[in-house]
């Protein structure tokens, strides 16, 4: 198993990596809840280095998204592969998802 990491890159990004599927996503939920309960203001999410991701992969990112809105803070996705914003387009997603061009 490829396991996801997700390591800040400075006060406003982390870089996500590794696989992001029904495997690895309940690890990497549970990390995330501890690491972000003190953040504050905007927050960039780069998935550059996201090997693999299914369904579990976009459902992370729109808990994410959801938790950031309710407390009144901007998030956005960069560099998302491939697999992912086809999953997000067929699910038609792409007016909720956060997801900047770089």
């Amino acid at each position: 198993m490829n396991a996801p990491m997700f390591q800040r890159k400075n006060d406003s990004s982390y870089l996500l990596s590794g696989k992001l599927n029904y495997e690895t996503v309940p690890f990497l939920w549970q990390q995330s809840q501890d690491a972000f309960r003190a953040l504050k203001g905007s927050i960039t999410f780069d998935l550059g280095e996201v090997t693999q991701s299914d369904s579990s992969g976009v459902a992370l990112l729109l808990a994410w998204t959801r938790d950031f809105r309710r407390k009144s803070q901007t998030i956005h996705f960069i560099c998302l592969p491939s697999q992912m914003l086809a999953i997000i387009q067929l699910s038609g997603l792409e007016s909720i998802m956060p997801i900047a061009t770089t």
